[in-house]
């Protein structure tokens, strides 16, 4: 798979996965998973962007196909856990000879020794599962399935035509083997065609994660990504929402080539990094061919996404805030350097730091980046004055998430407009929370015991 760019800080912004802060995967939206080898699969999925076009149409096209239409493949986690135990099992094949298979039988009837349980259960697991799968590979052509899901079919239906497993769809699954059968079928199982009922269970868990993406798209409401195939960076989302916040407001953007940076403003609590995170984990989903929680989305194929959200003190290298963020953008520029068509977030910019440093060096930044036209940059800020000197530079927008007084309480509307914020509720909400009063208070109290 072609290589797209992302770190760890990118990964902890979006909340793939669980972490030890307790907050919500974005996993747990697409884990509709029948068995425990399909969610390895879906996390190895989940885990492997790519820049690659064919690979990320071709994904979302076969998740697309179990969204379309009703083919089904009734998996359960036990019986298929049981299969990998089986053909892992560390005794020897039971032999098919008549007398052998005789004798192994008949001494399991009176000792009811385990290993030949285990595999005579693992064979009547393995016939039980041929069948599904025979059943999905025919349901499979007749509904004109995609490229993927055809070359998966013809895999199959090698599998279906090996001597001795084409038999196993016209047997009755409940059918009971004698010993002979079980040694023969034993054999054929953990020896002869090992390696291609592997084959099959590996394909098996992959067709889980896509009939599993397609749930997750039907039941959440996710669209599934378009693919631009212009060179010039293009973004056009609809309705875009991050789907671990409950009832959260929808906002569209276009970003394309002719306006590449975005210069985000807006007061505390506006909905700025909501928004980003929702940007960014969109580009990131586009970018493994997953659906989106948006209600559109076309973009270009980027090189790479690297966010800085939830940036903190590097405690154990003994950095401040302020030089972490330097760190970071330091380490953002020589992405930049490295691939182009990279798109690249920072939220607050400079915030570790004083006014007139996170001035100075927010600007030079922004002004820097403004002149690198192949890769898309989004940068919210509070520090609303260097807009002006922003201005000159015709391929930055300017947008911002407004917010007002409203009966003496800050109202949020957190919908995206473009132009700039000039709203200061920072001191508004200190205010509003009674702090200097409880202040006041306490050394009141503070006054009066010295008096006593």
């Amino acid at each position: 798979m072609a290589h797209f760019e992302v770190d760890r800080q990118t990964i902890n912004d979006l909340q793939l996965f669980n972490d030890t802060t307790g907050n919500i995967a974005v996993y747990s939206f697409f884990d509709y998973v029948s068995t425990f080898g399909g969610s390895k699969k879906l996390t190895e999925m989940m885990s492997t962007p790519s820049n690659d076009i064919r690979v990320l149409s071709s994904r979302r096209d076969c998740i697309k196909y179990f969204y379309d239409n009703e083919v089904h493949l009734p998996l359960n986690k036990n019986d298929l856990d049981f299969i990998e135990h089986y053909l892992a099992f560390n005794v020897g094949s039971i032999s098919s000879g008549i007398i052998d298979a005789f004798t192994k039988g008949l001494s399991y009837k009176f000792s009811h020794n385990n290993d030949y349980y285990v595999v005579t259960k693992g064979i009547k697991e393995v016939f039980k599962l041929l069948n599904i799968v025979w059943k999905f590979y025919n349901d499979l052509l007749d509904k004109d399935p995609p490229r993927h899901l055809v070359a998966i079919a013809e895999s199959l239906k090698e599998f279906f035509s090996i001597k001795g497993i084409e038999k196993i769809v016209l047997t009755d699954g409940d059918k009971k083997l004698n010993y002979f059968e079980v040694g023969y079928y034993d054999k054929l199982f953990r020896k002869q065609e090992l390696p291609a009922i592997k084959a099959v269970i590996k394909i098996i868990y992959e067709l889980d994660v896509y009939i599993a993406l397609a749930k997750a798209a039907t039941h959440n409401g996710f669209c599934f990504p378009e693919y631009s195939t212009g060179n010039d960076a293009y973004v056009h989302i609809t309705d875009l929402y991050h789907p671990c916040i409950k009832n959260a407001v929808k906002n569209s953007i276009l970003i394309d080539h002719q306006k590449n940076l975005v210069f985000l403003t807006g007061a505390n609590m506006a909905g700025k990094s909501s928004f980003l995170k929702s940007l960014g984990l969109a580009i990131y989903l586009a970018h493994i061919g997953f659906p989106i929680p948006a209600g559109s989305m076309q973009t270009s194929i980027f090189n790479g996404l690297i966010t800085t959200v939830n940036l903190s003190d590097n405690i154990k290298s003994g950095y401040s805030h302020y030089y972490s963020e330097i760190k970071r953008v330091k380490e953002t520029a020589g992405k930049i350097l490295e691939h182009n068509n990279m798109f690249i977030i920072f939220d607050e910019l400079f915030r570790g730091t004083n006014v007139k440093d996170a001035y100075d060096a927010s600007l030079a930044t922004i002004t820097a980046l403004s002149k690198i036209r192949n890769s898309v940059f989004l940068i919210s800020t509070h520090i609303v004055e260097i807009a002006a000197e922003l201005k000159q530079y015709p391929n930055i927008s300017f947008r911002y998430f407004a917010s007002r007084i409203e009966a003496g309480k800050p109202v949020f509307e957190y919908k995206i407009q473009e132009g700039i914020s000039e709203e200061t509720l920072g001191f508004f909400i200190f205010k509003n929370e009674g702090i200097l009063e409880i202040l006041e208070n306490a050394s009141g109290k503070e006054n009066r015991l010295g008096n006593l």
